[in-house]
């Protein structure tokens, strides 16, 4: 249980619309990625973002009643299988490689391209997030109103050893380490879905991972051709 002064921080943070400032500073540490690895080549270092406790706690609450939300009026974006109940990696495989087998079943070709996006959590326009969970996800007032402060005026320090560095503003992306960021970053890329739709395309997504296939028709392989190196 919660004692009085936590519940009521939490009650007011839902009910007023904001989040907090005190929560919205980052830890960063660098950790090796494996211990066999020479330290002194910055690449093999993997930055740890550390957020307050409270906050996650906070976070939480909002990510459990968001997914009520959508999963109550179902709008979950469907080709997304990350950061929700009985999605993983497996289904996404799953259905990439049903899909890809039917297709050479029917005697059909299969061209299958992947993407990886680089660094795709810290390149998120507030902007445009708000403005899709508005208009796409229908979310308005106050839980809109709790998102935007949510995100916005952030700040982290890299912590090493004894050693702290400077504060810095974060004026993009979602909240490295935390519970929220993922969903929100899986509403964001939503409207990939359409592109792929709006060309007849098959597709999986995995948290920032794109498989995206076609089956080629001897009747229209040229077509089917120019669509995949139109996307």
């Amino acid at each position: 249980m919660f004692d009085f002064n936590f519940q009521n921080l939490i009650n007011t943070s839902l009910s007023s619309g904001i989040f907090p400032s005190a929560f919205k500073t980052s830890c960063v540490k660098p950790i090796i990625k494996k211990p066999k690895l020479d330290p002194e080549i910055l690449a093999n270092y993997r930055p740890i973002s550390n957020l307050p406790f409270i906050s996650k706690v906070l976070e939480r609450i909002v990510a459990s009643q968001l997914h009520s939300y959508l999963s109550t009026y179902n709008l979950y974006p469907r080709l997304q299988s990350a950061y929700r109940k009985f999605h993983s990696t497996k289904t996404a495989l799953l259905k990439v490689q049903n899909d890809l087998l039917l297709a050479v079943d029917n005697g059909y070709d299969a061209v299958l391209m992947l993407l990886d996006f680089s660094t795709a959590f810290d390149l998120i326009d507030h902007d445009i997030l708000l403005d899709r969970l508005e208009k796409r996800f229908g979310l308005c007032g106050t839980p809109l109103s709790w998102i935007m402060p949510y995100l916005s005026h952030r700040k982290q320090f890299v912590s090493v050893g004894n050693n702290t560095s400077n504060e810095e503003s974060i004026n993009r992306g979602v909240p490295q380490g935390s519970v929220l960021g993922p969903l929100l970053f899986s509403l964001y890329t939503s409207e990939i879905e359409d592109l792929f739709t709006a060309h007849s395309m098959d597709a999986m997504i995995y948290a920032d991972n794109t498989q995206f296939y076609i089956a080629l028709k001897d009747t229209n392989r040229s077509e089917d051709f120019n669509t995949v190196s139109m996307i």
